[in-house]
């Protein structure tokens, strides 16, 4: 069974269809940082999530700097 969500990616959102059914196996699939925490329609969600057609998902490290 395939899923489309949207990914956070350069800035923007990005349909993309998917095979996972819980946040675990998408990090996998999308090849996401295992540190980095994932938001899901706004709200921060744990592995053991599962996708529903049509979210929106974010994924932000820790270790992320700004500025120079």
């Amino acid at each position: 069974m395939s899923i489309t969500i949207k990914v956070l990616s350069g800035g923007g959102f990005v349909e993309k269809v998917v095979t996972s059914q819980t946040i675990g196996s998408l990090r996998t699939e999308l090849d996401m940082p295992a540190g980095s925490s994932l938001a899901v329609n706004a709200v921060d969600q744990d592995d053991s999530y599962e996708i529903q057609d049509g979210d929106i998902i974010a994924s932000v490290s820790s270790n992320k700097t700004g500025g120079q």
